[in-house]
């Protein structure tokens, strides 16, 4: 489920609902293995939908009281009927569906059902209803078992019906409206009441709800109502999951499958609010979750509120003001392992003389972070689409965009046709040095500099001081903290891969995800929110460059050798190599890496007297 989940994401670059087109909008469709098969009339009585106990797409909010929803069954409205056990094998490439007589309450369905094979449905079969049917191909896909990591399942789509539901519910727009039609998961499961010739009568009754629903109003640090809210994302809450129509529980022990975020765009051209005391809502599946975060985002600033740990049940609706919600403000460093490490890798941005250089805007800045590709994936100028050039075929830097150096270079850090470098055993940081390969070797100062740390060439003088990482400050995130697969959204909407790091705490079993395998994307996790609030370090797979190429390599999260983050500490292994953290795909290694070969740098803070250096005018407003 999630192989298709996040493919999807990366190829379109888009915040929609993940599931497509290998299964038809068109439930009702005979197409497929039962063409032949003893196909029954249904007709079931299903219960009144109470207050605040959704039962329909048609959910509407009290115009009085805000926390009560209504609900009522609208003619048409579909369940999902299947018999129970077909589990996975049943070949039909639409489930059979039965719809609401008429609006009310309470009401009739009718329609039909049929079992695998030409079977006929027994007084004895178990069978299960879902709703809502409307949403398969939308946020509901058929699945099945396709393998274990780490004796752990994972599934994937398949293009027939199966007893296995993947629900995604990590992509909503905030309104009761929407979540009835899509998110409000129900299900019961019972035996026939009569079955003539070709009638099938059956008592549903109460559909048991298998979401919670929360109601959220936000205001900012002055405790403003906030209006205008372009999103809010919700991290550590669980997203997606497996659902087993067989036994009406969710399937256990799968994290691929697993989505632990929720993220709520309106619509275009419109926005979240909460004035005139409106809720935003949103479907979760009900557990306890702990460092639950939730951020919103206003424009250029964003809001946010933690829970150390927080309890949804099954089917109930809960409603929470989140009150005087602080800024977040952008951070001089976040701290793992007790580094104190950038907030985004060391880049050169803009007109070759001059331009800025320095810190990155954000920890997911990759060059060319967004470029319209065509279906050979190399840039077009329109018709095309959106994505980073981690799905770029053989990416060009230019100078105007750097995020790749050479050991040590600093003069010829934009003549990207070189292959110049520091070639001695000795360690760069806050050193600088006037040749390459000398005979003697003797430090310079700033003025005389030709080769040396350059970031802290270009941080020295700044506020904030910062430096290239020591091989044993870059060997931690190796050998001691939990890195899992990630990825964040730029501010353009593209979709960046790389490598989460958070600080394992002493008695915690380690987290270490990688090599992941090329093409796995189910196994990265969203953790953009999280980078935003300065929870952890996000380092993207950057690729890198050979000597005196401009095009870079390893960067293709397509590629089957595998993509790379190649991350250079301040220090040589050999005089022509240099210690470097190596992830991706196919790699989890901290070894000696040619000096020749550009890389990425994330530095570490050095120093900072607590003034703010400028902002560069181009990255004003990205977050």
């Amino acid at each position: 489920m999630n192989k298709t989940k996040i493919l999807l994401l990366a190829i379109t670059g888009m915040m929609a609902t993940a599931f497509t087109a290998c299964q038809s909008d068109d439930v009702d469709s005979a197409a497929g293995g039962d063409a032949n098969a003893n196909v029954y009339n249904v007709t079931a009585d299903v219960d009144a939908a109470q207050d605040n106990q959704p039962g329909s797409r048609v959910l509407s909010v009290d115009a009085a009281n805000k926390k009560v929803l209504h609900s009522t069954w609208a003619a048409g409205d579909k369940l999902i009927a299947f018999v129970s056990s077909d589990g996975t094998s049943n070949t039909r490439t639409s489930y059979w569906t039965i719809a609401a007589d008429k609006s009310g309450k309470g009401s009739t369905f009718t329609g039909h059902i049929a079992a695998k094979s030409n079977a006929k449905v027994q007084a004895t079969d178990d069978l299960c209803f879902f709703y809502p049917a409307d949403a398969v191909g939308k946020s509901i896909a058929p699945v099945t078992k396709t393998g274990e990591d780490d004796d752990k399942p994972y599934h994937d789509e398949v293009n027939h019906i199966s007893n296995l539901l993947a629900l995604n519910l990590t992509r909503q727009d905030g309104t009761a409206e929407t979540i009835g039609k899509l998110y409000d998961y129900q299900y019961k499961q019972v035996k026939p009441k009569s079955i003539v010739g070709s009638n099938l009568n059956v008592s549903i009754g109460n559909m048991k709800r298998i979401v919670s629903l929360w109601g959220l109003r936000f205001t900012d640090s002055n405790n403003n109502i906030l209006t205008n809210i372009d999103s809010v994302y919700i991290s550590n809450v669980k997203g997606s999951d497996v659902f087993n129509l067989s036994t009406g529980s969710f399937v256990t022990n799968n994290p691929a499958d697993e989505s632990m975020n929720i993220v709520v765009t309106p619509p275009t051209g419109q926005k979240v609010s909460s004035a005139g005391g409106k809720y935003t809502y949103i479907s979760l599946l009900p557990g306890t979750y702990t460092d639950v975060l939730i951020m919103v985002y206003v424009g250029n600033k964003c809001y946010k509120k933690e829970y150390a740990s927080i309890t949804f049940d099954e089917g109930k609706v809960y409603h929470t003001d989140l009150l005087s919600m602080p800024e977040v403000l952008p951070q001089p460093y976040v701290e793992v392992q007790g580094i104190k490490w950038a907030t985004g890798n060391f880049i050169h941005y803009g007109p070759e003389t001059g331009g800025y250089w320095g810190i990155a805007p954000a920890q997911w800045w990759i060059s060319r972070r967004a470029v319209m590709l065509g279906s050979n994936r190399k840039p077009v100028s329109a018709g095309g689409l959106l994505l980073s050039s981690q799905f770029e075929n053989t990416p060009t830097q230019t100078t105007d965009d750097v995020d790749l150096f050479r050991y040590a270079t600093i003069v010829n850090a934009l003549n990207l046709g070189m292959g110049d470098y520091k070639a001695k055993n000795t360690d760069v940081a806050k050193t600088f040095w006037n040749n390459d390969r000398p005979l003697i070797t003797q430090e310079v100062n700033r003025s005389q500099a030709k080769y040396g740390d350059i970031v802290w060439y270009y941080t020295m003088n700044n506020h904030k001081k910062y430096r290239m990482p020591s091989k044993n400050e870059l060997n931690t995130l190796y050998t001691d903290a939990n890195s899992i697969p990630a990825y964040c959204y730029t501010d353009k909407n593209t979709i960046v891969y790389g490598a989460y790091f958070t600080t394992n705490t002493a008695g915690t079993t380690r987290q270490v995800g990688f090599p992941t395998k090329v093409r796995d994307y189910y196994k990265y996790s969203n953790v953009t929110a999280l980078v935003r609030a300065n929870k952890g370090l996000f380092l993207p797979i950057t690729g890198r460059r050979v000597t005196g190429i401009a095009d870079i390599g390893l960067r293709d999260m397509t590629w089957g050798l595998g993509a790379v983050g190649q991350y250079m500490s301040s220090q040589s292994s050999l005089p022509d190599y240099v210690f470097s953290l190596v992830f991706g795909p196919k790699n989890w290694n901290f070894d000696g890496y040619a000096k020749g070969q550009a890389s990425a740098i994330r530095p570490v803070l050095d120093s900072d007297d607590g003034q703010k250096d400028a902002v560069y005018p181009a990255f004003t407003n990205i977050r």
